[in-house]
């Protein structure tokens, strides 16, 4: 029962950090706002992979949920069947670059071997993926034209790689006064 509610919380907690860091991440959007959901800036994805690399699936899942609130506020003309394709496409790109990321590095999942230079190696990986198949996507739904496919992808990487780094140097710092016990569940 203490696995479940701590599972529930982890869910919750990255849900609702995404949620908030986006509604903070709108008000750079005069500054950073490339297009139609891509942010020069996009701290969000930050949280998104900070969750990943601490909570696993279960920070993957909240940041899902996070997303799919969201999408309505800032995409209303999508329908309910086409926004869960999306955030599943983003969501799931976004796992998959850091579990294979963490693999291509031999990062612990205790997170135990995490060094500062492995933060933009995962950062890269990840947002060059997450940023390629969520465009790809936009695509083929026919939400964007394929002759941006390029440009966008070039943006969301850029903003997605510069929101995450700025959050993951966050945690590492954190890391490095946390007590070195197991952090990250499966």
């Amino acid at each position: 029962m203490t696995a479940k509610l701590e599972q529930l919380g982890l869910i919750a907690l990255s849900a609702g950090a995404y949620y908030m860091m986006f509604r903070l991440n709108q008000y750079l959007d005069p500054w950073f706002l490339y297009g139609q959901g891509i942010s020069l800036l996009f701290l969000p994805a930050g949280v998104k992979h900070v969750s990943i690399l601490l909570a696993g699936r279960w920070g993957a899942l909240g940041s899902f949920l996070g997303l799919l609130i969201l999408v309505p506020s800032f995409w209303p003309e999508l329908h309910l069947g086409m926004a869960l394709l999306y955030v599943s496409a983003s969501t799931l790109a976004t796992l998959a670059g850091i579990v294979m990321s963490m693999r291509l590095l031999s990062i612990e999942a205790d997170l135990s071997n995490l060094k500062l230079m492995h933060l933009p190696v995962i950062d890269l990986f990840t947002t060059l993926l997450h940023a390629v198949l969520t465009n790809s996507f936009f695509v083929l739904a026919g939400l964007k034209k394929i002759t941006d496919w390029d440009h966008n992808t070039l943006a969301m990487m850029v903003g997605d790689y510069l929101g995450s780094l700025c959050l993951m140097l966050v945690l590492f710092l954190a890391l490095q006064w946390w007590p070195r016990k197991a952090i990250r569940t499966p």
